[in-house]
């Protein structure tokens, strides 16, 4: 029987699993913690989706919103180790893109380690254009580096 692929609205019944997912996906000293993603999902001016197949949540996009622009950015996007390369990513893409749209936003920004080709990859064939090297953006390193590439995608 085949299940069925769902992108919908992240509810507070699916912070455990998208905490679980955050660690999955990243070394401890570079991971939102509980806290963090518990604001980021239920009180900060943002949206998350979750990509499920049946019940379960396979991975999940958290956008923020800067109050008063017509941009946003992608904060995280995290896809289950066990379900990467079949295309979960992109999907999370661009429903997070239908539904900025809908909010009347022309532009998503991002940063992502210069190390993690798989994410920059993913980004480029989503249509995100590099514009900016970041040095020592980011606290810890990721692979031996804590620079990163700045890239943005026009909505239309």
């Amino acid at each position: 029987m085949q299940q069925t692929i769902n992108i919908r609205t992240a509810n507070p019944d699916d912070f455990e699993r998208i905490v679980e997912l955050e660690n999955f996906c990243f070394p401890k000293e570079y991971a939102y913690s509980r806290r963090q993603l518990r604001y980021l999902l239920t009180k900060a001016n943002s949206t998350v989706l979750v990509e499920t197949a049946g019940s379960l949540i396979r991975g999940f996009i958290i956008i923020l919103y800067r109050r008063g622009t017509t941009v946003a950015g992608v904060e995280t996007i995290n896809v289950d180790p066990t379900f990467q390369k079949r295309g979960i990513g992109q999907r999370l893409l661009s429903a997070a893109e239908n539904h900025l749209r809908k909010r009347k936003i022309r532009k998503i920004r991002l940063e992502v380690s210069i190390t993690n080709q798989a994410a920059i990859a993913l980004y480029e064939h989503a249509g995100f254009k590099k514009i900016a090297l970041l040095k020592n953006y980011y606290l810890y390193d990721h692979d031996d580096s804590r620079d990163a590439i700045k890239m943005i995608k026009e909505l239309r």
